[in-house]
């Protein structure tokens, strides 16, 4: 390094760059100390880069403003500039947030600086907190004004992927940093000074917040969030949001153009009113309050600056991913609140627990609502209003506030349900076996309004609530194809409902109104796995036009007659639907697992399996399977493990389920429900031969085959909440009349029984919750059509999903707790029956858990207790995101 650089004398060095060395200096002819960067020998030996260089620093030069740090020109391969004394913003922000008034003050220096460069025609390319400098008196400098596009090949290969001055695409350099590059300027293009808007809005960004607005281990990880990842504002303060929302726009077209502009934006922001919340207070919109003062102050000024009326927002489109540690199902309702400010979503929780979360949208990440405990997935889940979610547990409806106050229990209803609405008046419509019924506060017990014919397989859905307050929309059962959206009246008695149908869909439809109306809007339909817009007319109560896409791939389903769409939409026009196909989403796939919850490998065959159980020397495994289709006509199917190919068992459709192997693996029972009774098969395991019928039940009721004894002579089964045997072996009454074995006014099912033929165990919900409870099994001691005396009686779990397992010595009890853990309990029974107390072996996959509606029918183990086969969701189906479409009212306009 020389003394002497011209008539500067260099001193100590201050710093190193992607440009090269900076050191301090002394200007001997004018007495002042001065910074001098040695220009990178990369660059210095690039004549076209080094005239370019000079060019550019003889602009700056010419410019004279308090926040640009001077130029003072270009020596022998040594820029010498302004010394500027002091901390940079980095240094600054390493300390934590700055508060917001100081943040707004510093940010207004640096956007001044840039209004002043860039009407000279100057962009900076590199704006960042390292190359801003706040004085000892308080004054922000920006450094290395418009120079890093000269500099691009000279950073150097140590430097950081999240501060090196250049990136490559393909064989192109582009100069500036990555996590403060704009989209335009990441993927290689030519930028101007809205990419100096961009990075302005990153640092503003950062000041408040102290952390990085995008990150990532590599260059190539920033680049790619840069240009996919929208940027999350949910920890900046409401009112400087809209600043950054302009700053940030990924389309250079429709973000801010001027530094001016962002001046009167960041004056508005200092000007809005920080609103408090009202004490005692049980809802509070300090976000929105503010950032809605924010957006009009915003659009005033626009208006008042650019003397232009404000475009029509855009259709945003975008992705809602659920963190990890929250799961729920492909299947589960999800809910947007009328304003379309918040999503409501039940989930199990990080601790395993069941409850409602709300997703509200200027948030990073959701919150539950720890007063809401759901033990299955619930039949209805939607807005009573913008701050109170509407829901099902058990049979009752509840009402929760979003401010965590304990629910409130409205009503009960005799289940199914489908669909519900709330009206203007508070009154809620929901469609049940009867037909569309109306329960309004203080009304006593809900009213009827339509007619179902439930013996036919009609009945009705509630859809939605028009505005005009006098009628409702509703769809009815019936084969894919025949269905459709009918209108209802409040005042007309059921036998007087128009009978019109108003649109053909298999599914049903949202009313969103036009801005500013309250009669003209748009239905959202689905019709082949496509969300349309179809206009419709409160007033006349009829359609016009063709109806046009919003949103495809769909996710839809069928259940009861009624198909399911997977969507919810706002009034003011925000859509949240699920994507993929039945297939995706519905489809699970056979996997191993250690006992202790170590993945053992998956099988790579997928199906709509709903049950399934190993054979006993662990070679094969049953399974009753769904058509995803249709949803319907399930059919039982052997899977050879080694192998992993599946074979069809049952063939003719209908409801066939609940597959057991015979102790020996010779033969397959199963359960087949028909129209009107249903009955209990068996059948060799190798396919030969006939099917045999072993019984037909009395009434068409739940039935649940869960074991056969290991003597072969029992077939064990739950009928009606009672556990039953049903005599199918050697030795036994061929007159087949069950034997009642655990028969209380509690409902029991999923019985096992032990390998030495000692012991049956089963869940039963006598305590108001499942649990796994033990007695003798004794059959062979049933008289006169009753259950035999049972001789000690022992509950031993705390807590059950179900899943009752034996060890094959009959001296462990393996189940699955309430929690979704595997758990073990010991088991003596000399002199007489003991159990040690429950311990937890492994926890099972949290997929798995909220997915199926019955975990214990979806696993099994081997006869050591060694290994389980489970039933897991497949890769679509464990996927955890929505897609969301913002203002698509617009694309209709």
């Amino acid at each position: 390094m020389p003394d002497l650089i011209a008539h500067y004398r260099l001193g100590t060095k201050l710093g190193q760059g992607a440009m090269g060395e900076v050191y301090r200096a002394t200007d001997t002819k004018l007495g002042r100390d001065v910074a001098i960067k040695l220009i990178a020998p990369a660059l210095a030996e690039d004549p076209s880069r080094l005239a370019s260089l000079t060019r550019e620093a003889q602009v700056l030069a010419s410019i004279n403003h308090p926040n640009i740090a001077a130029v003072y020109g270009v020596e022998d391969q040594a820029l010498v500039m302004e010394l500027v004394e002091g901390p940079t913003l980095a240094d600054r922000i390493k300390q934590g947030p700055i508060p917001l008034d100081d943040a707004l003050g510093i940010a207004r220096q640096i956007a001044e600086g840039l209004a002043a460069a860039h009407d000279r025609g100057i962009v900076h390319r590199d704006l960042k907190p390292a190359n801003i400098k706040i004085t000892p008196d308080g004054t922000v400098k920006l450094l290395d004004f418009g120079l890093a596009r000269a500099s691009a090949f000279a950073a150097t290969a140590s430097e950081d992927a999240a501060t090196v001055a250049f990136s490559m695409v393909g064989s192109e350099a582009i100069a500036g940093t990555p996590a403060y590059m704009a989209p335009e300027q990441a993927r290689g293009l030519t930028v101007d000074k809205r990419a100096d808007i961009w990075a302005f809005g990153v640092v503003l960004y950062e000041m408040l917040t102290g952390a990085s607005l995008y990150t990532g281990a590599t260059t190539t990880d920033i680049l790619a969030a840069v240009v996919r990842e929208e940027p999350d504002l949910s920890r900046v303060p409401a009112m400087v949001r809209p600043v950054l929302r302009s700053c940030l726009e990924k389309d250079p077209k429709r973000r801010l153009r001027d530094a001016g502009d962002a001046i009167l934006l960041l004056e508005a922001a200092k000007q809005t009113p920080v609103v408090e919340a009202r004490a005692g207070g049980s809802r509070t919109w300090l976000p929105w309050a503010a950032a809605a003062i924010g957006v009009v102050a915003f659009l005033g000024l626009l208006t008042v600056h650019l003397r232009e009326t404000p475009p029509v927002a855009n259709t945003v489109r975008l992705k809602l991913t659920v963190p990890p540690e929250v799961t729920f199902t492909q299947t589960t309702q999800f809910a947007i609140s009328p304003d379309g400010r918040r999503l409501a979503f039940p989930a199990l929780g990080p601790a395993g627990d069941n409850r409602v979360w709300l997703q509200e949208f200027d948030k990073a990440e959701p919150r539950v609502l720890e007063a809401t405990s759901i033990a299955v997935i619930p039949e209805l889940l939607t807005w009573y209003d913008n701050d109170t979610i509407l829901y099902s547990v058990g049979r009752s409806l509840r009402l929760a506030d979003i401010d965590g106050t304990p629910p409130t229990t409205l009503f009960e209803y005799q289940p199914p349900l489908w669909g519900a609405a709330v009206g203007q008046d508070g009154s809620i419509l929901y469609g049940s076996l009867a037909g569309v019924m109306r329960w309004t506060p203080g009304g006593g017990a809900p009213k009827q309004l339509t007619k179902a014919e439930p013996e036919k397989q009609r009945v009705h859905a509630v859809a939605d609530v028009l505005p005009d307050g006098e009628h409702f929309l509703y769809t009815m059962s019936g084969e894919p194809g025949t269905r459709g959206i009918f209108v209802g009246r409040f005042d007309a008695a059921p036998e007087n409902q128009p009978a019109e149908q108003i649109l053909k869909t298999d599914f049903g439809a949202v009313f969103v109104p036009d801005q500013g109306s309250s009669s003209a809007g748009h239905l959202l339909i689905v019709r082949d796995s496509s969300i349309l817009a179809q206009r419709f007319d409160v007033k006349s109560l009829q359609t016009s036009g063709d109806a046009v896409p919003v949103a495809q791939d769909v996710f839809v389903a069928s259940n009861f007659g009624f198909g399911i769409a997977f969507y919810s939409a706002s009034r003011q026009g925000t859509l949240v639907y699920r994507r993929g196909t039945r297939a995706e989403n519905l489809s699970r796939q056979l996997a191993w697992l250690s006992r202790e919850g170590k993945p053992l490998g998956e099988l790579s065959e997928l199906g709509r399996i709903n049950q399934v159980k190993l054979s006993p020397d662990a070679t094969r495994a049953v399974s009753s399977r769904t058509e995803l289709e249709t949803g319907n006509n399930a059919d039982i199917w052997i899977t050879d493990l080694k192998a992993e190919t599946s074979t069809k068992f049952t063939f003719g459709g209908g409801a066939n389920a609940q597959p057991v192997w015979s102790p020996d693996g010779k033969y397959i029972a199963w359960v087949r429900g028909r129209e009107k009774d249903v009955q209990l098969f068996r059948r060799s395991s190798d396919g030969a031969g006939g099917e045999e019928l072993l019984y037909t039940s009395p009434e068409r009721r739940n039935v649940n085959v869960s074991d056969w004894s290991p003597d072969g002579r029992f077939l064990i089964y739950a009928f009606n909440g009672d556990v039953l045997a049903l005599p199918v072996g050697p030795g036994t009454d061929q007159t087949r009349m069950p034997i009642p074995i655990a028969a209380t006014a509690a409902s029991e099912f999923g019985a096992s029984v032990s390998p030495n033929g000692r012991w049956i165990a089963y869940i039963s919900n006598e305590t108001k919750k499942q649990e796994v409870y033990v007695q003798p099994f004794a059959p062979h001691a049933q008289a006169g059509g009753q259950a035999a005396p049972v001789a000690g009686r022992f509950m031993v779990s705390s807590g059950s999903l179900g899943m009752v397992r034996w060890r094959s010595d009959s001296g462990e009890l393996v189940f699955l707790n309430s929690e979704g853990a595997l758990v073990s309990v010991d088991v003596s029974s000399t002199p007489v029956f003991k159990a040690s107390a429950p311990r937890v072996l492994a926890q099972m996959p949290r997929s798995f858990l909220v997915q199926a509606g019955n975990p214990g029918a979806l696993a099994d183990t081997t006869r050591d207790l060694q290994k389980l086969l489970v039933a897991i969701p497949s890769e679509a189906g464990r996927r955890q995101e929505l897609s969301v479409v913002l203002n698509w009212p617009s694309e209709r306009r």
